[in-house]
């Protein structure tokens, strides 16, 4: 029970901590925890070990390098982790220097070994005294209670989770879906073949943006009024604001509370779909420019 105290203050102190400082950074409040509740678990792990592990260690500088390591592996870990169970990268720094796979960094190894310094030096001495004044009543009241409080937050927290992934799951196939729909209304060559006046359409190419080329496309030529429509491409901002439109407060909270939240398998998914627009693009360019070479050969 006494190790859960601490494991619990430091939660709640870590969690004090940090969204403090990403609030005064963008000037509004943030719950910067991933649970619902004021209080951050990785802070806790951190705390209690260097309550019970760092404080062994005699110089200030083992304990500066020890923690920092310590720490830099939890966050790496965890963030593994997280990634893992909910498919989704919670915080990145890529745009860090020397940084690992963006899990950790440099700069993070410095924190992490500052603040173990401070838990081992300044405030666990206090809080090792407060502890042990308490009764043992007094101690298993205070455990029982927290710990029920994080683990319904917790169950609270994952069940929201799940729903925001299945939003992400139909962001997912609505977009594919209308990708598919796209590559279906492509004219073929033959369509294009049959297309006269090609020193009109010439003036009008698809170039990249199919939507705008199919209007100019279609004001040129009355003969591709008979043709199958060039596609209109799915706008991402639509979809965006769609999928934005069907969340939760608790789902907004957490995109607020991880700015840098990325769905690991959806940036992928987007990355294809814009190189798949931009082959079409180009792939239905080619067939006009085949199509009038042909034209003036014969």
């Amino acid at each position: 029970m006494v190790a859960w105290t601490y494991f619990f203050f430091y939660c709640v102190g870590g969690w004090v901590v940090e969204s403090t400082y990403c609030s005064v950074a963008e000037r509004h409040f943030i719950n910067r925890g991933f649970l619902n509740g004021p209080y951050l678990p990785i802070y806790g792990c951190g705390g209690i070990a260097s309550a019970l592990l760092l404080s062994r260690i005699g110089s200030p500088l083992g304990v500066f390098l020890t923690g920092g390591a310590l720490s830099c592996l939890l966050e790496y870990v965890t963030s593994y982790v997280m990634e893992r169970m909910y498919h989704a990268r919670w915080w990145d720094y890529s745009d860090k220097p020397l940084n690992l796979q963006g899990r950790i960094w440099a700069g993070g190894f410095l924190q992490f070994g500052c603040c173990c310094l401070l838990v081992t030096y300044v405030s666990q001495p206090p809080l090792a005294v407060a502890v042990a004044s308490l009764s043992g009543t007094q101690l298993a009241a205070l455990s029982c209670l927290s710990a029920t409080l994080m683990l319904s937050d917790l169950v609270v927290t994952h069940v929201g989770i799940a729903g925001l992934r299945a939003k992400m799951d139909s962001l997912k196939q609505e977009t594919a879906a209308r990708l598919d729909s796209v590559r279906e209304l492509l004219p073929s060559r033959p369509e294009l073949a049959r297309v006269k006046d090609w020193s009109q359409v010439m003036e009008a190419s698809l170039r990249r943006r199919l939507a705008g080329a199919r209007d100019r496309l279609r004001e040129a030529t009355p003969e591709l009024r008979g043709m199958p429509n060039l596609p209109q491409v799915p706008s991402l901002d639509e979809l965006a604001s769609s999928f934005s439109s069907r969340l939760t407060d608790q789902e907004l909270r957490l995109l607020r509370a991880f700015p840098s939240l990325r769905p690991s398998d959806y940036r992928r998914v987007f990355d294809e779909y814009y190189q798949k627009v931009q082959g079409m693009a180009r792939a239905t360019a080619e067939r006009v420019h085949d199509a009038v070479e042909e034209r003036r050969g014969e």
